[in-house]
């Protein structure tokens, strides 16, 4: 599916995340992460991706594979974009940086399904890395949802009650990354779907995610 989210606004603004453009999307009923960039460099990319789509009508897997590096200082940190399935995000960037995590893994997703991503995470854990995720309630109903898995290998897993999604697909990491952008954790998101995410380097924007994360679990139950 095309599963983007985002706009681009006079070659300079770009306004991207999991927040589907809907009342109970941009209305605060759904948990969701919005990221707005101002770079002229970041505007580029997402135009370039846009006008792949609708000018040159390449959707999905039509869409040539690329190891394209689109990396930016902005303030006191760093933002990388990459766009699915062409750089396959889980694959190149999101597993090796759960390899590397070496304090904690916060997750807020919507679906969690990519069996990858559940070992590496099993693994973090055993290494001594603390793990929590907050899931939404249809996604832990889903017939390929892992987190039961991640529950087995003593892993805290919370599934949201209340009647707003947890739409979210976003990480924090180490207190330094946080990871985000319109990409659910499964193996359609990684090389099928048209999608973006962004990873930010940025441990101020990290300390705002963290808080966030942390409200949320307030308003979940170990369901």
């Amino acid at each position: 599916i095309m599963h983007n989210k985002f706009f681009v606004v006079d070659g300079r603004f770009v306004w991207t995340g999991s927040t589907n453009v809907s009342d109970s999307g941009t209305g605060g009923y759904n948990a969701n992460l919005v990221t707005v960039v101002e770079s002229d460099s970041v505007a580029a990319w997402y135009t370039e991706e846009f006008n792949q789509m609708y000018d040159r009508g390449l959707y999905h897997t039509r869409k040539p594979a690329t190891k394209a590096d689109r990396r930016v200082k902005l303030g006191n940190g760093e933002l990388e974009v990459l766009f699915s399935p062409q750089e396959a995000p889980i694959s190149s960037r999101i597993r090796p940086l759960i390899a590397r995590a070496k304090d904690h893994i916060d997750i807020a997703v919507f679906f969690l399904t990519h069996k990858h991503i559940v070992s590496d995470l099993i693994d973090a854990y055993n290494r001594g890395v603390r793990v929590r995720v907050i899931m939404d309630a249809t996604g832990a109903k889903n017939g390929y949802t892992k987190h039961e898995l991640l529950r087995a290998a003593g892993i805290a897993v919370k599934v949201e009650p209340w009647g707003g999604k947890m739409h979210m697909k976003s990480a924090v990491i180490d207190s330094e990354i946080v990871i985000t952008g319109s990409m659910n954790w499964t193996s359609s998101g990684d090389n099928k779907n048209d999608e973006n995410t962004i990873i930010v380097r940025s441990p101020a924007l990290a300390k705002q995610y963290e808080a966030f994360f942390e409200n949320c679990l307030l308003y979940t139950s170990p369901s």
